[in-house]
Formats: C-alpha cells, structure tokens, sequence
C-alpha cells in the first residue's frame, strides 16, 4: 500500500497553477505590515464529481514584484480526511512541488524538485491536518474539526517538515452559520469561517499575525 500511494504522488505531480479562478481574497499582515495576498475558492466536491471538498488558493509574497509565488490544492473526503495535498512553491526562478496522502496512520510525503525528488513518512491519521506559512485558507479543515470541548489536533507543515500539537475549539457555529474556533497550544490564536466554512478571518497574535478578507 505504501509504494501504491508513493506511485500515485508521483503521478499527481502536475502544477496546481491555473486549475480554476480563486474566488475569495485575503490579506496578510504582520506586524501592522502587509506581506501578502491570497486568493481561493472552495468547491463542496473534489475531483471527477467525488464526495468532499476542494480548496484552490494561491499566493504571493510581497504583492508587489512577489518573490513568492504558491499555489496549493487540498481534497478532503466527506469524513474530512486527506484524499490529496498539493503545494507549488515558485521561488527565485525555481519551483518545488510538495505532494502528501494518507495511508492509514501514515502520512506519505513526497518533494519534487528541479533535479531531485525525495520521500518521507510521518505520522497522520484523522487528528493530522496540513497547513503551510503562506497559505491558509488551509485553516478551514481546523475548523470543519474542531468540537465545543476542543479537539486536540496536530499540524503538519509539508514545505518545511514542523509540526505543531495544538487544541481547537469551537466556540459558535453550525446550523449554516459562521463559525468561531479558539485555537491553543503551539498553534494559539482565533479563527472565524463563513457559513461556506471558509476562512474569513485568523489572527495568531504570538506571530503577529492577521488574515482576513479583503474588503
């Protein structure tokens, strides 16, 4: 089953650049700065007409003559677990391309590069969620799991190989309304989704860190 999955990343390595038009728009800030702007949308399928449920994003760093460029895609199933994780990352000429499934307990990791290709297996399961620095729109499957009495999650960060234990909340939300989710632990900070369970706004306060929707 490993190499089965190890297979399919490799086949998947196609860039996740123009796939389809964002239709949300974010702003990131940092100290009181802005360094970024993302773009995505959110389908309530994936791919071929499957179950679950798709984020498109992409983002640059700076928003002016960006240095970074990143475009990511993230399947889920409807039970909310990972069914594909893609990650171009465009920088000083080069693009890297990141590619993650699960395979039972396991999460299987794979970095192509201009020349190179590598592998790695960490551990996942249905408390596992993959975020990145750059992108979170990403932060909308924390809050598809997050419960009233906070569910301990961990986060994987596949760019960079970090991981983060940390708690999430849910402090309002349900019945098609937004929802509001109190984030504790190495990951500490607020996160509110639209009615969509799209990201509208996250604030990480020990980063001095502020996201949100672009007026």
């Amino acid at each position: 089953m490993r190499y089965a999955v190890l297979l399919l990343l490799m086949t998947q390595a196609a860039p996740a650049v123009g796939q389809e038009p964002p239709g949300v728009k974010l702003v990131v800030q940092q100290g009181g700065h802005e360094t970024g702007r993302e773009e995505f949308s959110f389908r309530p399928n994936r791919a071929r007409g499957l179950p679950g449920s798709t984020i498109v994003a992409s983002a640059r760093y700076p928003v002016i003559n960006p240095t970074t460029q990143l475009a990511a895609t993230l399947e889920r199933t409807p039970e909310g677990a990972l069914a594909k994780f893609q990650l171009d990352v465009e920088s000083g000429g080069a693009v890297t391309v990141i590619l993650a499934a699960g395979s039972g307990a396991r999460l299987i990791v794979r970095t192509v590069g201009a020349g190179s290709e590598s592998g790695r297996e960490l551990p996942g399961g249905p408390d596992v969620v993959l975020l990145d620095d750059q992108v979170f729109s990403l932060y909308a499957a924390v809050a598809d799991l997050a419960t009233p009495a906070g569910r301990p999650l961990t986060a994987v960060f596949p760019r960079t190989g970090k991981r983060a234990a940390f708690s999430a909340r849910k402090d309002s939300g349900g019945n098609g309304a937004a929802t509001r989710v109190t984030l504790t632990g190495e990951i500490a900070g607020t996160l509110l989704t639209d009615a969509q369970g799209r990201v509208q706004r996250l604030e990480l306060p020990s980063q001095g860190l502020i996201v949100a929707r672009a007026d």
